[in-house]
């Protein structure tokens, strides 16, 4: 996960807020409690919605909550769903049952309960005996999540049938989310049965053609039954390309069944991952505590790629020739203590103690915050440039100033809840040091701080075990056995160095369970960026760079379809 991690979290809402115009701020809540009002979130799409009685849907001509229709021409806008016709809003359904949902389109796209979200919020509710017959980006909750949170959603008795259709080759099916991009799914648990023609791919039981979709805490159970020549096949999801992490998952009492010519089918995941170099802005995939437990899995002649977590990364010979590197070669992607329960595990990673070893060894230095210096008007040149290849001359200086102030606030913790709140409508991140230090030296297990010379803190520092930042960075945690540590107690390290990425991202305090969240806690919306004391000029031209292009890289490169 070598990148620019503190702007990806602002960047779905950056890239969110500039690609979808949003409409008038609404706090209203609005209760659903029949059918009818139900169907009528259709009418105002971008309302705050919650579910205050159960809902049978027997005998009703279900349309989608939500349609997809591309914002524009390009490969980029047809990723991004026009903000009229997406559903926008939030869908609380505390608790509650929706049941006896049925959905007959065999040429239709993006179907679903929902069919098309966008920067939305859905959960907190069941899908009871739930049946979708539909072509292309499908699901019984959710048919395409783009830059949305699906959450707390429990699927019982699903079904996906797909059609056939020109597109077909893409397809992406799954019970709880059949298209994902820039989403999360988590703490879902799916109970259903994805059925494939000849010639469909991406198919999963929570997930299908998740894309930059991280999937935290979703449990698995059913069939997933494909023809002849189809790939990406797997029990929580069928593609995890590009997503930073697979955690706490589960695949139980899953089967798996193919024809002929095959490929790409696993156990948690069909195929996924990214990689290693930074400027591409695709992360390596991380398994973390995944099991796939009494999974089988029968194909038919000349099956490729097939294991007991995830069949294969991301390859083929037309993306290589098409992009070149990094697509000449598969995807990547790790297993942190993940087990195949019915027969065999796929080998695992110990616990990243080695790797995080090697990272103290590599960030050696000393460090000051990063954003004060870079964004220094004497680099306003180096900010335009990199911001007019993608965007334009005109839009340069406003996407610029955009992508500086992201990163640039200088509050935190509840002041910055109280300004900012969960995010969705635009915040900034702190990225400077904090409590008392403006420079930061590391020196293998030696951590140090000083303000103006006077040293603050210095500890010797042991490796405790992986962390993960806001459900979608992943990291290393450092403890110093010091009692009177305070707030330096803990040290929260990304796995980014001057080596790869110019700069260090991490942070610190004395609460383990605050330094996981990004949005709330006494951390919140804090995320320190160092700079090494002794870089050149050349380096702090490339780190804007590599700031700008990793971040405006949606917009300006079409990537391989999931």
């Amino acid at each position: 996960m070598k990148k620019l991690s503190c702007l990806l979290l602002m960047l779905v809402m950056l890239i969110g807020a500039m690609a979808l115009a949003e409409s008038a701020e609404t706090t209203e809540v609005i209760e659903i409690s029949t059918v009818e009002a139900l169907a009528a979130i259709n009418d105002n799409l971008s309302g705050n919605y919650v579910l205050t009685a159960d809902i049978d849907l027997a005998g009703a001509e279900w349309t989608p909550i939500g349609a997809y229709a591309p914002s524009g021409e390009s490969a980029e806008e047809q990723e991004i769903p026009a903000a009229e016709t997406a559903f926008t809003g939030t869908f609380d359904g505390q608790g509650h049952t929706i049941s006896n949902l049925v959905i007959d389109q065999p040429e239709g796209w993006a179907q679903g309960l929902f069919g098309c979200v966008a920067n939305a919020k859905v959960g907190n509710f069941t899908l009871e005996n739930a049946t979708v017959d539909a072509q292309m980006m499908s699901a019984d909750v959710v048919g395409y999540a783009y830059c949305s949170t699906v959450s707390g959603v429990n699927l019982v008795n699903g079904k996906v049938n797909a059609h056939w259709g020109e597109m077909s080759g893409e397809g992406m099916y799954g019970g709880i989310v059949g298209a994902g991009m820039g989403s999360l799914v988590e703490n879902c648990t799916a109970q259903a049965d994805i059925a494939l023609p000849d010639g469909t791919a991406n198919a999963g039981i929570v997930g299908g053609g998740l894309e930059k979709t991280n999937v935290v805490g979703c449990t698995a159970t059913g069939t997933v039954t494909a023809g002849n020549q189809c790939y990406g096949l797997g029990g929580v999801s069928g593609c995890g390309f590009a997503a930073e992490q697979f955690t706490d998952c589960l695949a139980e009492n899953v089967t798996i069944t193919a024809g002929d010519d095959c490929f790409w089918i696993g156990g948690i995941a069909g195929y996924a991952g990214g990689f290693e170099d930074a400027q591409y802005g695709v992360p390596v995939t991380v398994f973390t505590n995944c099991v796939a437990k009494n999974v089988s899995v029968s194909t038919g002649a000349n099956a490729d790629g097939v294991g007991d977590i995830v069949g294969a990364g991301f390859y083929s010979d037309l993306a290589a020739q098409a992009n070149g590197a990094p697509f000449d070669q598969p995807t990547k992607y790790e297993l942190v203590d993940c087990v195949a329960e019915n027969g065999g595990a796929e080998a695992a990673e110990a616990d990243g103690a080695a790797e995080a070893t090697q990272l103290l060894e590599d960030v050696k230095g000393t460090y000051v915050a990063l954003f004060p210096i870079i964004t220094d008007p004497a680099y306003d040149q180096i900010w335009l440039d990199h911001c007019a290849a993608v965007v334009g001359d005109e839009a340069a200086p406003e996407v610029a100033q955009v992508l500086k102030d992201a990163c640039n606030g200088t509050i935190y913790g509840q002041k910055a809840i109280d300004a900012y709140g969960d995010g969705s409508n635009g915040a900034q991140f702190d990225c400077l040091f904090i409590n008392g230090v403006d420079q930061i030296t590391f020196d293998g297990a030696a951590i140090s701080g000083t303000l103006e010379g006077g040293e603050v803190f210095s500890h010797e520092y042991a490796y405790v075990g992986p962390l993960t930042l806001g459900g979608m960075m992943n990291g290393y945690l450092y403890e110093t056995a010091d009692e009177d540590a305070g707030e330096f107690k803990y040290f929260f390290m990304m796995p980014d160095t001057p080596a790869s990425t110019y700069h260090l991202e991490f942070r610190y305090g004395s609460d383990v369970d605050a330094l996981t969240e990004y949005a709330t806690g006494p951390y919140a919306y804090w995320l320190a960026a160092g700079f090494p004391v002794d870089a050149d000029q050349a380096m702090t031209e490339d780190v804007i760079g590599l700031f700008c292009d990793e971040n405006l890289a949606q917009m300006a490169a079409e990537e391989p379809a999931a």
